[in-house]
């Protein structure tokens, strides 16, 4: 089966890793995004239609050994939290120096970058979506916090958008709870940010 000709909307120009293709299955089609754990890949998986998904990529080879584990945590964690307003979990694998995993893509991108086209075009939210958008991702917090799970990186850089339904994603460093509050003391995440869950 061809690829498909149209490049869905988001993420980044195409990628001088087009073509590179994970566990001879997820095609790359172009980077979304890179942070401080790897990188992130638009890809078509062939074994499933040619499927649009984002592949995250993380060098296992140069990370600690608890580094690993904190990438195998997040693999396990996604793939229990089956939720309308949480990124869906497809597959994690190992590719040579690699830890992979797979998640649904998000058409719309993230809230911080649709936050910021619509400062730049001089447009405002209607406050009806606000709302909307609020009490999703409270229901996606609500459902995790059920499971004693802390996401603790909220931040509009994690909260994505398909066909404009908020879902949270990018749990890299949730943590399970173990029946106390000891683990929510730690302060972890990303520097120049502070996530309302760790604070409170």
């Amino acid at each position: 089966m061809p690829l498909p000709k149209k490049i869905p909307r988001g993420g980044k120009s195409r990628s001088l890793d087009a073509d590179r293709v994970f566990a001879n299955r997820y095609c790359v089609d172009k980077k979304l995004g890179s942070g401080s754990f790897g990188t992130v890949y638009l890809v078509q998986d062939m074994r499933d239609k040619y499927q649009w998904k984002v592949l995250k990529e993380i060098f296992v080879g140069e990370l600690a050994p608890d580094e690993t584990v904190d990438a195998m945590r997040e693999a396990k964690l996604l793939s229990t939290l089956h939720h309308v307003h949480i990124v869906k979990f497809h597959d994690s694998f190992l590719d040579r120096e690699s830890f992979c995993i797979i998640t649904e893509y998000c058409e719309g991108g993230d809230l911080h970058d649709k936050i910021k086209a619509w400062k730049n075009a001089g447009k405002t939210f209607d406050e009806s979506l606000i709302l909307t958008w609020f009490i999703q991702m409270t229901l996606a917090v609500k459902f995790m916090h059920e499971k004693k799970i802390l996401h603790r990186d909220l931040k509009t850089r994690n909260i994505f958008l398909k066909r404009n339904v908020i879902k949270l994603g990018d749990l890299g460093i949730s943590r399970i709870l173990m029946g106390t509050s000891d683990m929510a003391t730690t302060f972890t995440g990303t520097p120049y940010y502070m996530s309302p869950e760790v604070i409170l």
